[in-house]
């Protein structure tokens, strides 16, 4: 799915069309950057928020899920449709397995909510 906003203060569209496989191709911008974490260039950010790992590469997880572009123009947006595109036609597997992991990734509340039940015990405890 392409997503190019220039103001995305959410980003659910990209999100409910991850649940069903489509790999979204978005500008880095407001909910879009916050969810979509692009294969080529946000390996040790999407470790992080996915899995807690400073270590990709070690830990073996990879919470890539996405294509994403920084500029406005079209140029920028050519960048990101063209890998996804070029992945697409040229290493279907792979990209089977991009699909297979954005789908599985969980979006919804109930890790925040059980981490916040877990931040208020301990300042109980206090």
């Amino acid at each position: 799915i392409l997503v190019p906003s220039i103001f995305e203060p959410c980003g659910l569209t990209q999100l409910i069309a991850m649940q069903y496989g489509a790999v979204p191709c978005v500008r880095q911008t407001g909910g879009l950057r916050d969810t979509v974490f692009d294969v080529d260039h946000d390996k040790a950010r999407a470790a992080w928020e996915m899995h807690g790992s400073a270590d990709p590469e070690a830990d073996g997880v990879d919470g890539t899920n996405g294509f994403s572009f920084e500029g406005a123009d079209e140029g920028s947006l050519n960048y990101a449709l063209d890998r996804c595109l070029d992945a697409f036609y040229n290493d279907r597997d792979w990209f089977h397995g991009l699909q297979r992991r954005v789908m599985e990734q969980d979006w919804s509340w109930n890790k925040p909510a059980e981490r916040y039940v877990e931040l208020y015990h301990q300042a109980k405890k206090m």
